[in-house]
């Protein structure tokens, strides 16, 4: 399998294709929405997590999330958000002035998200259009700046799972860029990102023998019941169940304090760290295994 073919598979497009192909994503602005603009979705170095400032040659044209992991059971639940690393950039030129004086900055305020997915009812708990959390980040001209938003939130997930069918649906979010310019309000066009939201697809190709027999819907073993370290961790920069495989296991914690009627439960760890001191063959594994996961 080819480089080029790989990255395509994985939603990520590879140089030179960036050029070629980097409108399929996105709506075409106009010349009322030139100036901000929300240029690619990035994709980030996994060492160090932050989100690069620069047009990089890959970027990221569709994602997949994962809405049924084992934590979603825990007690109280857990639910996780999709992750947009994104590049803003200021596409005005200077006017010629200092820094302090020049009148062509401007200064990122927030995103506005709306979504749309087949068949899927929102609410105001998980409304189809909501605005992220404002900050103030100034765009010289010409300059850009690496930003990030959760384009499905927490709450979004948790009503998705359950509306998601028993395969996928597409969750498409219009992602708008919007600031100010000096006492005008200013925002990009609208950028089209689709989500594939399935329920276990990033639980289902495990290769290593002694976790085949946990692929999703199978029970979630115990992470006493494994050793060495976890093959399948997820992405390292986003949260769990999104766009990598991601194996979880279960571990028994103690709630209350021991003289006011301490229980003992069975939690999910997403992703999982393995801390069994024996083999982790199938056999032993299969005999451990709880009944704590989906």
């Amino acid at each position: 399998m080819s480089h080029r073919i790989h990255c395509l598979r994985a939603g990520i497009y590879c140089a030179p294709l960036v050029l070629a192909l980097g409108t399929c994503n996105s709506i075409k602005a106009t010349d009322a929405f030139t100036a901000l603009e929300i240029t690619q979705v990035q994709v980030i170095d996994g060492t160090n997590c932050s989100v690069p400032g620069t047009k990089t040659p890959l970027h990221r044209t569709h994602g997949t999330m994962d809405v049924d992991l084992p934590d979603s059971f825990n007690d109280p639940p857990e639910f996780h958000p999709y992750w947009l690393p994104v590049l803003v950039t200021n596409n005005l030129s200077s006017a010629g002035a200092s820094k302090a004086e020049e009148m062509n900055n401007i200064t990122f305020t927030h995103f506005t998200v709306e979504l749309s997915a087949p068949g899927i009812s929102w609410n105001r708990s998980c409304p189809s259009t909501f605005d992220t959390d404002g900050i103030t980040d100034l765009l010289v001209p010409g300059g850009s700046s690496g930003e990030s938003l959760d384009i499905i939130t927490a709450t979004h997930a948790q009503c998705l799972r359950d509306q998601v069918p028993p395969q996928h649906v597409t969750v498409t979010a219009k992602i708008t860029a919007n600031g100010r310019h000096g006492g005008t309000s200013i925002k990009s066009a609208p950028s089209a990102y689709a989500v594939d939201v399935c329920k276990g697809c990033l639980q289902t190709d495990y290769i290593s023998s002694a976790l085949i027999p946990f692929r999703y819907p199978a029970d979630m073993p115990t992470c006493s019941a494994l050793t060495g370290p976890n093959p399948y961790m997820g992405d390292s920069c986003a949260p769990p169940g999104q766009d990598k495989i991601i194996f979880c296991c279960g571990i028994t914690i103690t709630t209350g304090k021991p003289d006011a009627g301490a229980v003992k439960k069975d939690v999910a760890i997403c992703p999982g760290i393995f801390t069994g001191t024996t083999s982790t063959s199938t056999t032993t594994s299969t005999s451990t295994s709880t009944t704590t996961g989906p």
